[in-house]
């Protein structure tokens, strides 16, 4: 399920641009972000069968330009390198890191009065890159519609398509309202939060969110860990996190964020062969260090 953290920013960027006041822009932004995080360790399973302790490591560089940001119909190009590593007990079948190296590309319209349609196409490499070939190659895409019913309140219709993972179509409505001096609403797959921003600098946030990915397994991979049927196979790997997190930067310059709580589900899916593997609730941390310009 890739990169469900990358079809949030997608959303984000519509809904924020929409609740601040239109200034002239430069005719290219561009953006840098290095983002590390950790998910403690936890009991996971297959069926029945009990394998153990299973944490995670996240680690993202991505770069992301934007032409013409403030034109009606805008266009961004970038590059992104994920990783998860994970620590797994000796007998373990589960992969020992899954990557992507992709090229997000956006694009946004505003068609008409109040209405915009944005999208973002990711095209790339997912796979434990043990053996690449066109079969690790993937084009996960996040596309909708939002209208801007007054400068606090917009609404949103967005899908995240990736034929790969084990759910390939996720999306429906969503919501960003600024209800209250400092306070926001943003209900936006796969990232719904409530922001409190006491100052141009600052945001706190309370919420949830999904993260992972569709990624391909080269075609020894199951027989060298005892289960041939894992061979050649797509898996999904999917966290669901609740928790609390600061925000500390402008619009331009240096940022940083801190988050962390409590992961409520973990899990690897092999669909096409009925394998699922389950892991137990976990804490969790995230930090976020970047530049805009």
């Amino acid at each position: 399920m890739k990169k469900l953290s990358l079809t949030a920013a997608a959303l984000m960027t519509v809904g924020s641009a929409w609740s601040q006041d239109r200034l002239v822009a430069p005719s290219y932004t561009g953006a840098l972000e290095v983002t590390a995080g950790y998910s403690s360790g936890a009991d996971i399973r297959l069926g029945s069968r009990e394998l153990g302790n299973l944490d995670a490591t996240r680690t993202r560089l991505e770069y992301k330009g934007i032409f013409d940001p403030a034109a009606a119909l805008n266009w961004g190009v970038g590059v992104a390198y994920t990783r998860w590593d994970f620590g797994r007990d000796s007998g373990n079948p589960l992969p020992a890191n899954l990557q992507s190296v992709a090229l997000p590309l956006t694009v946004s319209w505003r068609f008409s009065e109040g209405w915009q349609a944005f999208g973002e196409v990711s095209p790339g490499l997912y796979s434990d890159f043990e053996k690449i070939s066109g079969e690790d190659f993937n084009a996960p895409f996040i596309g909708g519609v939002g209208y801007a019913v007054n400068p606090d309140l917009q609404v949103f219709f967005s899908v995240s398509v990736d034929p790969r993972r084990d759910i390939p179509v996720v999306g429906g409505p969503g919501v960003r309202w600024h209800f209250a001096e400092h306070w926001t609403l943003s209900l936006l797959l796969p990232r719904p939060q409530i922001q409190y921003r006491p100052s141009e600098n600052w945001t706190f946030h309370v919420g949830a969110e999904m993260m992972g990915g569709a990624y391909h397994l080269n075609p020894n991979f199951g027989r060298d860990r005892g289960l041939a049927a894992m061979d050649d196979q797509m898996v999904t790997y999917r966290e669901i996190r609740t928790g609390v997190g600061a925000r500390w930067g402008g619009p331009k310059g240096f940022y940083a964020s801190l988050e962390g709580g409590w992961m409520i589900d973990r899990r690897f899916v092999l669909d096409d062969v009925r394998l699922q593997f389950n892991g137990d609730g976990a804490a969790y941390g995230q930090l976020a260090v970047g530049y805009r310009y």
